[in-house]
């Protein structure tokens, strides 16, 4: 429990500003990105919920509400909007949010190893099986299959959302951070038929 500095009323943490003077609270950086926008640090999460606790937020809290205020509360204010568009970039991506929590539970990212150096024999011949097949269809130019393999990954993604909300039901910190690993390859691919098809329309 903290207290206002301007009013030594006594707030929750996460509180941006005072309910009982108003004034603009020191934003404590030790906050998590839930607690900022006033959110439960779960996997599964409202969108919709989200964009309007963003909006909500910025509507009180953004620079330019503060232009005439002295440094202090203009900092403050910054370091507020700063945190709340991390906020939403982070948690409004299912993966990133799915890696954050991971870090707030078990200390570090699961995100950002190379192809070669996953353990996991099934899930490496399955990415090699996956890019063969993208890179026979961007050698003979088959929208079709480019479109199925698409198709497939975007549906392999949600099923992964589904199981990384199991997953964290009950965390155990390998099963997630393979089911993150098997996601982040996931989306790699997606973004490879991407650059793929974009080439090929300024081709």
């Amino acid at each position: 429990m903290s207290s206002c500095p301007s009013c030594r009323a006594s707030l929750l943490p996460g509180v941006a500003t005072c309910p009982h003077c108003g004034s603009l609270q020191p934003f404590d950086p030790n906050l998590s990105l839930f607690a900022v926008l006033g959110l439960a640090e779960d996997f599964p999460l409202d969108l919709a919920e989200l964009r309007k606790r963003v909006l909500e937020r910025q509507q009180l809290l953004h620079p330019d509400r503060f232009a005439q205020a002295d440094s202090a509360q203009q900092r403050q204010s910054l370091e507020w909007s700063t945190r709340i568009n991390e906020a939403q970039a982070v948690l409004g991506d299912p993966l990133r949010r799915a890696d954050y929590l991971f870090q707030q539970r078990f200390g570090h990212s699961a995100l950002g190893e190379e192809m070669g150096s996953l353990r996991d024999p099934e899930l490496l011949l399955r990415e090699m099986e996956r890019r063969e097949a993208l890179d026979d269809a961007v050698a003979i130019r088959d929208q079709a299959q480019l479109d199925r393999l698409r198709a497939e990954a975007n549906a392999e993604e949600q099923e992964l959302m589904e199981r990384m909300t199991a997953a964290f039901a009950a965390p155990q910190e390998a099963q997630i951070a393979r089911l993150l690993q098997e996601w982040q390859y996931l989306r790699k691919f997606l973004a490879e038929i991407d650059a793929n098809e974009e080439r090929w329309d300024y081709a």
